[in-house]
């Protein structure tokens, strides 16, 4: 009897928890829509704009897979409250571990599944959809000096009244930092348009400065201007590479980041304590799964004939506690502890208060 309850019970888990993924990851994506349309503005194609879009897929489910697990369990346990099954097993013999086992397992491993996928799915798909946006600048190098450009230029100011199909820009103010003497640099120009991968400019004015080399006296300014001037469009790109092209903690897979967590441990407490921080939120999210599912079955099952919300307001509390900490872990920097502390902190109190409300319905406590 046993094997047949726990296939009934895994069959109806997994049904409500894949069609909770597909609908978070339908929703979810929409909160990427910004940097999906600013990579179809520079004019990628149809099979780039897709690559992206499923390249986005495991940024959301580390989250959508636990919130899933969740409701998957709740509804599960609510419905065989409500229709007397759970009653029917209970006074069959079977007590409320044996029927809780088989998710709990489920959702042990889905807890796995979901930390491979923080740890290394999602910092690979990362680095490709950056390889996918640098690869674009090369065909259309124009639409990343808008505002609202997928890849910012660091140290850089870029103004200008109106950018047209990715074809041409004009007033163009470009204005940039030049490592070599710590000064800024002026590019002004009047139209600047894109033909057979050649940026054209358009009475262009240039200004920069040398430095004197002496304290006492001022810098000396260069101002050029031209009436036209031409370069290569994958000049731009060399600049956006060498400006911005960097491999964060979340870039690197797990291994990665045990490797340069050994390389710079004892030379800069900061690069430790943020390595530190990344294996803290992963971990966090990949063990989220098992804990939801202990909130979902721990807060789904009724013992009383009266339907009360009472435990679905403390399941949706305890989510929403973890999600306010996990959210404030991550924006503690530079406070490793802390961070780290809200990270796993969450978990332990809320297997307290499943493990609490789990013995009061096994004692026949409402």
């Amino acid at each position: 009897m046993i094997p047949l309850l726990w296939r009934y019970l895994l069959r109806n888990y997994l049904q409500v928890f894949l069609l909770c993924v597909t609908g978070f990851i339908s929703v979810l994506l929409v909160t990427r829509f910004q940097n999906i349309a600013r990579f179809a503005a520079t004019g990628a194609p149809k099979l780039y704009i897709l690559k992206f879009i499923l390249f986005q897929i495991p940024f959301i489910l580390p989250l959508a897979i636990p919130i899933s697990c969740l409701i998957a369990a709740l509804l599960i346990f609510q419905k065989m409250s409500r229709s007397h099954e759970l009653t029917a097993l209970r006074v069959a013999g079977i007590g409320l571990a044996p029927i809780a086992f088989p998710l709990i397992v489920c959702g042990a491993i889905i807890s796995m599944l979901n930390f491979t996928l923080v740890s290394e799915v999602a910092p690979k798909c990362r680095s490709l959809s950056k390889t996918l946006a640098y690869q674009m600048t090369v065909v259309n190098p124009l639409c990343l000096l808008q505002k609202e450009a997928l890849i910012k230029l660091k140290n850089t100011y870029v103004d200008m009244k109106v950018l047209k199909s990715g074809k041409y820009a004009q007033d163009v103010c470009f204005i940039m930092r030049n490592l070599t003497n710590q000064r800024l640099s002026l590019m002004m120009a009047k139209k600047i348009s894109l033909e057979d991968q050649i940026l054209v400019g358009n009475d262009v004015t240039f200004i920069s400065s040398i430095d004197t080399k002496n304290a006492e006296c001022c810098d000396h300014l260069i101002i050029e201007n031209q009436t036209e001037m031409q370069t290569q469009a994958d000049q731009l790109t060399r600049y956006l590479r060498s400006s911005d092209w960097s491999f964060n903690y979340d870039s690197l897979n797990l291994r990665m980041l045990q490797a340069k967590y050994a390389i710079e441990k004892g030379e800069d407490a900061k690069f430790n304590s943020r390595a530190i921080q990344e294996i803290a939120r992963r971990l966090s999210l990949g063990i989220a799964a098992m804990t939801f599912t202990l909130v979902g079955v721990a807060f789904g099952m009724e013992i009383t004939k009266d339907r009360s919300r009472k435990k679905i307001f403390w399941a949706i509390g305890l989510m929403v506690f973890y999600l306010v900490c996990f959210v404030a872990a991550k924006s503690m920097k530079h406070n490793w502890m802390p961070s780290v502390l809200l990270f796993l902190g969450p978990h332990l109190i809320i297997l307290f208060f499943c493990f609490r409300s789990f013995k009061q319905t096994a004692r026949g406590i409402a």
